[in-house]
């Protein structure tokens, strides 16, 4: 009985040894008997891209069915304030400072430098940034003042007109313009070069434009100008009330009062 007994209790911890083991086994089998719901699923984020050009002009032009290029800019002009539009230049036109409408990214753009060094090269050689800021805020100032004196001139209002030649002259006694000229152009001769030079930019601005009229008609095309030119086309919207006298000025009638 005792034998019996003693080979009971070695069957017994013989199997129970056998037991914990295979429970050992399955505690650290990380393959078949795994739940799989316990396993987590590593899903890769969406890689996020800026829209292209081509990107905003579809989504554009479904948010904006009819058509855009209409009397007095109406639909440009919203075009041009909608979010798909503002997030779109943020995007593909960085600026240092932050910009919420059309018209402040016009003021913080940085400007072209390959436009200005050339003329300014002519007059005091090689330009540095402050050089090509100063000419570039007065070429905006003038070629606004030339949109509006066209404007004037298509109602006939000699006293208006009057007003904006005083506007332009006006231009050079603000502080920072004044110092720089009176810096590097003691003489008069600089401003009729100036004023060549700013009928200049114009000409190559409307020519661009004309490009993208002829190649996508005037509704994509004022687009296109949009998106590729945002600058230019902030200009256009501030200085031209409707798009005859606008387009009067891309046909070049514009420089024919031009000196």
């Amino acid at each position: 009985m005792r034998n019996f007994s003693r080979s009971t209790i070695i069957i017994l911890l013989t199997i129970a040894f056998q037991l914990l083991g295979c429970s050992e086994d399955r505690d650290n089998n990380t393959g078949e008997d795994t739940d799989p719901s316990s396993v987590e699923t590593l899903i890769a984020e969406p890689i996020v891209t800026k829209p292209t050009p081509e990107d905003t002009f579809a989504q554009l032009k479904t948010l904006f069915p009819k058509p855009i290029f209409d009397e007095e800019f109406m639909t440009l002009s919203e075009v041009t304030a909608s979010k798909t539009y503002l997030d779109f230049l943020a995007q593909e036109y960085p600026s240092e400072k932050p910009f919420e409408t059309l018209e402040e990214y016009l003021s913080v753009a940085q400007p072209d430098p390959e436009r200005y060094k050339p003329f300014l090269k002519e007059f005091i050689g090689k330009a540095n940034e402050e050089d090509i800021a100063i000419v570039h805020q007065m070429t905006l100032q003038y070629r606004c003042a030339n949109a509006i004196l066209y404007n004037l001139i298509q109602n006939g209002d000699i006293k208006a007109i009057l007003a904006v030649l005083e506007k332009k002259i006006s231009v050079l006694d603000e502080a920072p313009v004044k110092a720089w000229i009176e810096k590097h152009f003691p003489q008069r001769d600089f401003f009729d070069a100036f004023e060549i030079f700013v009928m200049e930019t114009e000409r190559v601005d409307t020519l661009l434009i004309q490009e993208q009229f002829e190649k996508h008609g005037k509704n994509a095309g004022i687009l296109w100008v949009a998106l590729r030119n945002p600058a230019l086309i902030a200009e256009v919207l501030n200085n031209f009330t409707n798009t005859d006298v606008f387009l009067k000025w891309t046909d070049g009638d514009f420089f024919l009062l031009q000196p």
